[in-house]
């Protein structure tokens, strides 16, 4: 019985994450199922592809609705690609082991979590430096100090 009710804790998360950040599948859904559950890689990743369509498709309608910008030119350049990708993914998963499908897969999250961090790090210090600017901008200039003094 907790298996569902987890099951359902991790479509809750995945799909928050998903329409919060645009991730889920791959980044929750997958080391969920393998580490919850016990599911073999591939069996953990085909399982997140297909719950994941749905749930990425209201998530765009809903947030394109709530008038977020979607770049649709991009979204249909980029689809036909990611056909031809998950045809090759597909295949190429079935010579890669489990392991090695764990280890390319934490690599990755590694890699990308990393350079998404240095980059909001960057973003975060130049708002800061900007707002540190211009708040000396706007600051009232200080009164002249009192020669008798």
């Amino acid at each position: 019985m907790w298996h569902y009710v987890a099951f359902i804790l991790v479509g809750l998360t995945a799909g928050f994450s998903s329409a919060l950040l645009g991730i889920g599948g791959g980044v929750i859904m997958v080391p969920m199922l393998i580490l919850l559950f016990v599911l073999d890689p591939k069996i953990a990743t085909a399982t997140s592809l297909a719950y994941i369509v749905p749930v990425a498709l209201y998530g765009a309608l809903k947030q394109w609705h709530m008038g977020q910008d979607i770049r649709w030119l991009l979204v249909a350049m980029a689809v036909p690609a990611g056909l031809v990708g998950a045809e090759l993914g597909s295949r190429a998963k079935q010579v890669i082991s489990n392991a090695h499908l764990q280890i390319i897969f934490a690599a990755l999250m590694i890699v990308v979590g990393l350079r998404l961090g240095v980059r909001g790090y960057r973003a975060l210090s130049a708002a800061r430096a900007a707002g540190m600017a211009q708040a000396a901008v706007q600051a009232p200039a200080e009164p002249p100090e009192d020669a008798d003094s």
